[in-house]
């Protein structure tokens, strides 16, 4: 492949700061307030000029409750849900079975709220700034380079942060992370709003006529059938028909949840599989055959699911849904093993409580996901509360700096459970904690008090017990 050397260049240090987040999802939102309300300078810089990132595609936020519907995620998150719910932006928690007590949100007032939160706490927010480059000198970070509208610019920082949910700044400064084959990647969805839906009459179907409609095991029919608001997971009967008709086939699910107002629901049931979304040329792909399915998905909705004969399509999420791409090796590594056993240490800075839900295509992948248990694609299974260690923030490779969200260190099925919002919101505000107080204190994240750190998150609202 030929190469171009790229002319050095001096940058600008727009900014000096404590503590640097990189990515504004609802992780790096919480790290970034976290630090500011500790004391510490704070920049976050976010690639969209938008903050909230998969919160904002119209999916619930779930990992607050366990299966038996206590509440153990509290702190920043919590703040966050309330915050929502005074504005008319959240529900309260919806009991389900399967996938435990869940928040549906309406996705503006998520950015809202986001951006109200960070700027409350004095927290320097860049917006339209990817990261794009690291300055590294002796393992640790000096500086991000990061690539707006006037052009490259550093950020100085003493600790760094990376909620970019692709573990970027790891790569970017060299730290050690693991990638999975993509031929065994876990599917990633475009998502579709719909509006104009009778949400009650696939409930009256499964009803009256429960011989020509099904949900997927977990999901109770007795509790489906009365709800206001849902999460649909099932129906293969409908999608079988559609393949003795049509040509285009789904996914072995359909999947959509109910919205904030009425009459709007967010598909969730495009699957596209076997690409790299850390490849420019491969994400690519996956946006546009996730736009194409998008369509698909709608028109088989409109076709063949009763409520949905007058819906129409009001948009598609900003962008698709990575379920699965680079992972960090950590100082400690959340396992399996470690979720099936509900295990909690004395080193738990969060707690995890979400069920193992790992998206594969077809039987077995031979990737040590037990994937031959999957049910059309899906592999879901309930696990009892459980604690994420301090070490799973903590890349090799990098002195100053910790990783929170999706790419934290975990075996591949630990992370299926691990990576959704509410715990992705309780590491970022531990990873900014600690953040702080290493920038205050001159150490590193490997040399932090543990014990101290688990003390302040306590105090400031965090379970960290079952």
């Amino acid at each position: 492949m030929e190469k171009l050397v790229e002319a050095e260049r001096d940058l600008l240090v727009r900014a000096k700061a404590d503590v640097m987040v990189a990515g504004g999802g609802v992780g790096g939102v919480m790290a970034a307030i976290s630090a500011a309300r500790n004391g510490a300078k704070t920049v976050l810089a976010e690639r969209a000029p938008f903050l909230g990132a998969v919160a904002t595609m119209g999916l619930p936020l779930q990992g607050f409750c366990g299966s038996d519907g206590r509440q153990v995620v509290f702190g920043l998150a919590d703040e966050f849900r309330r915050r929502l719910i005074e504005i008319g932006g959240a529900t309260d928690f919806i009991p389900c079975a399967m996938h435990n007590p869940y928040v549906i949100v309406d996705t503006e007032k998520v950015k809202l709220i986001c951006q109200r939160m960070l700027l409350e706490a004095g927290v320097e927010l860049l917006l339209n700034a990817p990261v794009v480059a690291a300055a590294v000198e002796n393992h640790a970070l000096k500086a991000l380079i990061v690539e707006g509208k006037s052009g490259r610019e550093a950020i100085s920082a003493s600790q760094f942060i990376d909620c970019t949910g692709d573990a970027d700044v790891v790569k970017l400064s060299g730290g050690r992370f693991k990638f999975a084959d993509r031929s065994v990647l876990q599917a990633k969805t475009l998502n579709v709003q719909m509006a104009g839906v009778d949400i009650r009459a696939i409930q009256k179907e499964l009803r009256d006529n429960p011989e020509s409609a099904s949900l997927y095991p977990l999901l109770p029919k007795n509790q489906f059938v009365n709800a206001d608001r849902y999460i649909l997971v099932g129906l293969p009967e409908y999608i079988k028909r559609a393949e003795e008709n049509d040509a285009d086939a789904l996914w072995g699910n359909v999947c959509y949840i109910t919205q904030v107002n009425d009459g709007c629901v967010c598909l969730n049931s495009v699957h596209v599989s076997g690409l790299n979304p850390c490849d420019t040329a491969q994400l690519t792909q996956i946006e546009t055959t996730g736009r194409e399915q998008a369509w698909l998905v709608a028109d088989f909705m409109k076709k063949y699911i009763p409520g949905f004969e007058n819906a129409f399509v009001t948009g598609t999420g900003p962008w698709a849904g990575i379920r699965e791409s680079r992972i960090i090796e950590g100082h400690d590594t959340l396992t399996q093993d470690d979720v099936r056993a509900g295990l909690v240490t004395d080193s738990t800075i969060a707690l995890g409580c979400y069920p193992i839900d790992f998206h594969t295509k077809g039987t077995s992948d031979g990737s040590g996901t037990d994937a031959k248990d999957a049910i059309d694609g899906l592999r879901f299974e309930k696990v009892p509360v459980y604690g994420i260690p301090y070490g799973c923030l903590v890349p090799r490779g990098v002195e100053n700096l910790l990783v929170a969200g999706r790419a934290i260190s975990a075996t591949r099925t630990a992370m299926s459970s691990s990576r959704v919002m509410a715990q992705c919101m309780a590491e970022g505000e531990a990873a900014g904690l600690a953040a702080s107080i290493c920038a205050q204190e001159g150490c590193s994240p490997e040399q932090i008090d543990v014990a101290r750190l688990r003390s302040m998150l306590v105090d400031g609202g965090v379970k960290l017990s079952r």
